[in-house]
């Protein structure tokens, strides 16, 4: 059965802003997660396919900061979902067979949550009651700068991001957003 995407009845916070970053200017920040990020020629573009993602750094559920570009030379799925949206929560019951059987291949599963169960952006304790509900292993990143407002403006839950290599959306939006749908473009993505 297909997944179907929640619209939400509560307000959200206004949309964030990135800013203008380029791999001469970032810096990994220090956190328990793998990968050492951009050398150089990387500059933000946009969230369209073939466009350079803009890094993002955010708190995960060791209340560490975690930037996307940290990620680059991964191939990564970027699964924005909200806590209290039903088809988020059964996209996350699989997140960490998907993780597992595909990190050894330069794989990472990110769960981007701008919303927890009250509608409010989730704190470090949301954060980990989600990966302990699901069983989940690899980063959980609370959205408090409100940047996937950006990505999902018509705010249609989940929404699952595919990103190559070189942190270029390789999928905007996975449809259907389920588990096979997502693996597929997986199993692409790494063998581009």
């Amino acid at each position: 059965m297909a997944t179907m995407g929640c619209t939400p009845v509560l307000t959200s916070p206004p949309t964030g802003e990135t800013g203008d970053v380029d791999a001469c200017d970032w810096t990994r920040p220090a956190n328990d997660w793998t990968g050492e990020g951009p050398t150089d020629g990387l500059c933000e573009e946009g969230f369209d396919v073939g466009e350079t993602v803009p890094d993002v750094q955010i708190m995960d559920q060791n209340g560490q900061t975690v930037s996307l570009w940290q990620f680059y030379g991964l191939v990564v799925a970027v699964d924005v979902s909200t806590m209290w949206c039903g088809p988020c929560q059964e996209l996350a019951e699989g997140i960490e067979e998907v993780y597992h059987e595909y990190s050894e291949q330069g794989f990472m599963y990110l769960s981007v949550l701008p919303e927890n169960v009250d509608g409010e952006t989730p704190e470090q304790s949301d954060l980990q009651d989600w990966t302990t509900w699901f069983g989940i292993s690899a980063p959980v990143l609370s959205d408090n700068s409100g940047w996937s407002y950006d990505l999902v403006p018509e705010q249609d839950w989940p929404n699952v991001l595919i990103l190559d290599r070189e942190m270029k959306v390789y999928d905007r939006r996975v449809e259907p957003a389920d588990e096979a749908s997502i693996i597929s473009q997986i199993e692409a993505a790494l063998a581009d």
